[in-house]
């Protein structure tokens, strides 16, 4: 297992950010060890979590995971990737956390009358809501075909990031985050989506804010007040 020794550097470029070394995590660098998508970093604040990882093209770092996003935000490139295989919502907490000191953001609860425009759902951490257009377990292989489920044959006339970003809560602005699937069962977005959703807080004169992450079928939405 080789280490990666940061030093404050800035990032190699193309790089794909797993945050996480969890089953999902580790399964996530298994399965992009062989593509062409670029040099793979495998974050976890637990070493032991790391110690399974033998991968040729993998490296990893003890360190908690929005920390170290946090600690590379003004090095990373906007086609980096960012896996998240952390039981948070990730972006929100990266969001937070950024702002913490200018802006005070606090989390709310993701306001209950979303529910009824929406498939499925479940209460997730703190207020936020878990979205989902299927009630089972997904097959981890799943390939995430565009206009049906592989399970149900059912139709999908709209992917879940577009559902969300359609929703307008009264006096909150909307911000959606993508998640691209980047081989079966396993998604991320682009450094540059983490941007331009800093950017749009930061510009916007909304004091909440609904984030959300979303691919095809499954999501997570949490909100925030800004004082």
């Amino acid at each position: 297992m080789e280490r990666y020794q940061d030093n404050n550097q800035p990032l190699p470029g193309n790089t794909i950010l797993i945050i996480g070394a969890g089953r999902f995590g580790r399964r996530a660098a298994q399965g992009l060890n062989n593509g062409t998508l670029g040099s793979i970093i495998v974050v976890d604040r637990d070493p032991a979590s790391l110690e399974g990882i033998q991968l040729p093209r993998v490296k990893t770092k003890v360190s908690e995971g929005v920390d170290f996003l946090l600690r590379h935000q003004g090095s990373l490139n906007p086609s980096d990737i960012i896996v998240p295989a952390v039981p948070m919502h990730l972006a929100f907490v990266w969001l937070t956390r950024y702002l913490y000191n200018t802006y005070h953001p606090s989390q709310v609860p993701v306001p209950e009358e979303l529910r009824s425009g929406l498939p499925f759902t479940w209460a997730g951490k703190e207020g936020s809501l878990l979205v989902s257009y299927a009630d089972f377990r997904c097959p981890e292989d799943c390939p995430e075909p565009a206009h049906f489920c592989t399970v149900t044959g059912k139709r999908r006339e709209v992917p879940l990031h577009g559902l969300l970003g359609r929703l307008k809560p009264q006096g909150y602005g909307v911000h959606i985050i993508r998640s691209r699937q980047l081989a079966p069962g396993i998604g991320g977005y682009l450094a540059g989506d983490l941007e331009a959703l800093l950017e749009r807080v930061r510009n916007g004169v909304q004091k909440k804010w609904l984030i959300g992450t979303a691919c095809r079928c499954h999501g997570t939405l949490s909100a925030m007040e800004l004082h």
